[in-house]
């Protein structure tokens, strides 16, 4: 197809067209300014080639000059589609995305394991030091412990079998040795700490394992005797602990008030003391882990209920209303 000048034009610019094999006029579009011809052909040339980056699209759409203004944005939009449709398409992305968004942030204030080692390992430090100063010997009875089962399994390494085999096993057998001598010093020290203070047996039922319902102080007097009330499977068991005959009044007391409200389920009374028929304060645990299981746990709920709905703490406070408009002397007009 050969290009022929045809006269100028209402701007006065050459007009270039197309012949065709007959040499008649093509189809090519005079170019105006401002203008798009209808094959987007160029000033000089020919039709656009297809696929040409300088043109509208990659078929050779409309070129610079009449070109819509949204063709930025529609190259954003695509490339915005385009990273979309990739992200969605992965799956390892999006695992690790919702991986990211289920893990929970770290606590605050060192709430990670190492942390917690570190408070337990302070802890023990402050329990040793604290018990040192009332038991001294509380380190080398430890040690002790921690020596012999390793003395006796290096002895049953070399004359039985392979020292490789015993020696593990002694070494883990004197640390459970060693922490259990020490736990029993610690708790030693505190029940000496804890002997003739009021409360001090309600303390050490609080501390107990296993379903040990408390109600401390149902009973009290002036010298600062108390009686407390623990409702468990054995029953119900009064403690009392004081000097002198007022725990055990405050024990007839307190057991007359509750006889037909406990009825047939067991009643055990206990003082706490060091006199004749008391139980030392550091055997009380024992005593009571050591008593027989007669109730079931729906009857230990009806009759703590009962006792909670009927019982109220005997203050030692004076009865009758408060005077008022007292003088300074103290006597009443």
């Amino acid at each position: 197809m050969a290009l022929r000048k045809k006269p100028a034009g209402a701007g006065g610019e050459p007009v270039l067209a197309a012949a065709g094999g007959s040499g008649t006029t093509g189809g090519g579009a005079a170019r105006r300014p401002g203008g798009t011809g209808a094959s987007g052909s160029r000033p000089g040339g020919g039709a656009q080639k297809a696929g040409d980056p300088k043109a509208g699209g990659p078929t050779g759409g409309a070129p610079r000059g009449g070109a819509p203004k949204g063709g930025g944005k529609a190259r954003r939009a695509a490339r915005s589609d385009q990273a979309g449709s990739g992200g969605a398409s992965d799956p390892q992305d999006r695992a690790g995305r919702n991986a990211r968004a289920a893990t929970p942030p770290p606590a605050a204030g060192g709430g990670d394991a190492p942390g917690g080692a570190r408070g337990r390992l302070a802890q023990i430090r402050l329990v040793y030091k604290i018990t040192k100063q009332r038991d001294p010997r509380v380190l080398w009875l430890s040690l002790l412990g921690l020596a012999g089962p390793i003395a006796v399994g290096v002895i049953l390494g070399v004359f039985v079998g392979p020292l490789y085999v015993w020696l593990p096993i002694a070494v883990l057998l004197g640390l459970v040795v060693a922490l259990n001598v020490f736990s029993r010093r610690v708790q030693k020290t505190a029940y000496a700490e804890m002997e003739g203070k009021p409360g001090a047996a309600a303390g050490v039922v609080e501390r107990m394992r296993g379903d040990w319902r408390l109600t401390p102080a149902v009973g009290v007097n002036r010298h600062q005797d108390v009686v407390h009330r623990v409702v468990c499977r054995a029953g119900v068991i009064l403690i009392a602990e004081g000097r002198g005959r007022g725990p055990r009044e405050l024990l007839v007391a307190e057991k007359r008030r509750i006889r037909k409200i406990v009825g047939e389920a067991p009643l055990l009374d206990y003082v706490v003391g060091t006199g004749e028929g008391e139980i030392p304060l550091p055997k009380l645990q024992s005593t009571l882990m050591r008593l027989r299981r007669e109730l079931r746990k729906r009857d230990v709920d009806a009759l703590d209920r009962r006792l909670k709905a009927v019982s109220a703490p005997a203050l030692p406070i004076p009865k009758g209303p408060i005077p008022r408009n007292i003088p300074r002397g103290g006597r009443l007009r």
